[in-house]
């Protein structure tokens, strides 16, 4: 990718959570699957925002159009696909203008999906899949690149989960947590700060590039070995997919990798991405991240354990040096030893750390990577702390 479409796209996605707080994976999740392509589905309660995100992403694209609408029992297809032209209909010809409607959209936003009647779930079908539109007598290729639903629950009819599975990314969107997020929102409602807008960032054209280098991502082999790996303890703890979603799954990953500003696939890509896909119920996404940091443990993942496992050695070290005191001459050597096992033990914990930062095996952000460093550093306090204690009983 040359460098000015990598950074119209890192400034599109960048203006995106600057104007929509804590919504960083599902930004990067839409965006992925607009460049690969796919449909979406926001599941969350309303006034969380997920009408408001889609008209950004679509906003930050210039000439894009933009249909949204919010579905009822009784809404007409008219409302969707656009009123039938009279005119032709004169002529015993059914057709509908649907210039200004969803068939006319490059991106298309259903609220309320399942509420629809049969006969707009059915025109949406092959919309969803083909991207094409049955106009009376004429098949339209419609301009649509991605259509994203949202509902507050899933359905419990059969036939309106197998609907449901059309949508590849389904990730939930929550209401605000962190208290400085709802400071800032506050402070956007009441006028004391201006909320940021998105802008323009890429064209139509780019678009295009941005699907085309997506489509061509290189893929690592040991991306291939893990995914297949991945699969096989997820089919064991019975979590399943078609082969058309498994297909659809890797064009995904590709957009994702692409949007992370990644130039190959690799299997920490998984991470944040499939436990938004592959799910059906909330067990499932429990099983997924257990199964997902068995397969592709993350470097984060290692940073936690080697911190609580120190956290560990040094708990126990502060017990030895509070009853050290009160050792009788003949314990001594004995508690030397203990010192000196801590003192390996935060030794090697301290150099796994120093390979993981340094060896290049570890694919990392910045913000984790200064967060190693910062183990790293407290690991070596830690085995300074130890030497200084095992130098003062051998004097």
């Amino acid at each position: 990718m040359d460098n000015k479409l990598f950074t119209a796209l890192q400034s599109f996605r960048t203006s995106l959570n600057e104007a929509t707080l804590e919504r960083t994976s599902i930004i990067d999740g839409l965006l992925a699957t607009l460049i690969s392509k796919q449909n979406a589905f926001l599941l969350g309660e309303p006034g969380t925002g997920k009408s408001d995100l889609v008209r950004n992403i679509c906003s930050g694209i210039s000439d894009a159009n933009y249909f949204g609408y919010l579905l009822t029992p009784t809404t007409d297809p008219s409302e969707i696909f656009g009123p039938v032209a009279v005119s032709k209909l004169l002529n015993d010809e059914y057709t509908r203008d649907v210039v200004g409607y969803l068939p006319n959209a490059h991106i298309a936003f259903t609220d309320e999906l399942f509420r629809g009647s049969s006969a707009i779930l059915n025109s949406l079908l092959t919309l969803l899949n083909e991207r094409t539109f049955n106009n009376g007598k004429e098949v339209i290729n419609t301009p649509i690149q991605s259509i994203v639903a949202a509902t507050n629950s899933w359905p419990d009819e059969e036939s309106l989960q197998a609907f449901a599975d059309r949508f590849l990314f389904r990730p939930t969107v929550e209401f605000l947590k962190k208290p400085v997020s709802k400071r800032i929102l506050d402070s956007w409602a009441l006028g004391i700060t201006q909320r940021p807008t998105v802008g323009k960032h890429i064209t139509l054209k780019q678009l295009e590039q941005l699907q085309q280098e997506a489509a061509t991502l290189p893929v690592s082999e040991e991306f291939l070995n893990k995914y297949g790996e991945l699969w096989e303890l997820l089919v064991a703890r019975g979590i399943t997919i078609s082969d058309r979603r498994r297909v659809q799954i890797l064009k995904f990953l590709r957009a994702w990798a692409l949007v992370q500003g990644s130039e190959e696939l690799y299997p920490e890509h998984m991470h944040d991405s499939l436990i938004h896909i592959v799910y059906r119920t909330q067990e499932d996404q429990d099983v997924i991240k257990e199964v997902l940091e068995q397969a592709v443990p993350t470097v984060e993942k290692m940073f936690s354990d080697v911190k609580r496992a120190a956290s560990g050695v040094m708990t126990q070290y502060q017990a030895y040096a509070h009853k050290a005191q009160s050792r009788a001459l003949s314990e001594l050597n004995e508690l030397v030893v203990q010192y000196r096992a801590f003192h390996r033990d935060i030794q090697v914990l301290r150099d796994k750390t120093s390979e993981m930062l340094d060896s290049g095996n570890y694919r990392m952000t910045l913000p984790v990577r200064q967060s190693g460093m910062k183990l790293h550093q407290q690991l070596q306090s830690y085995t300074d702390t130890l030497a200084v204690a095992i130098s003062d009983f051998s004097k």
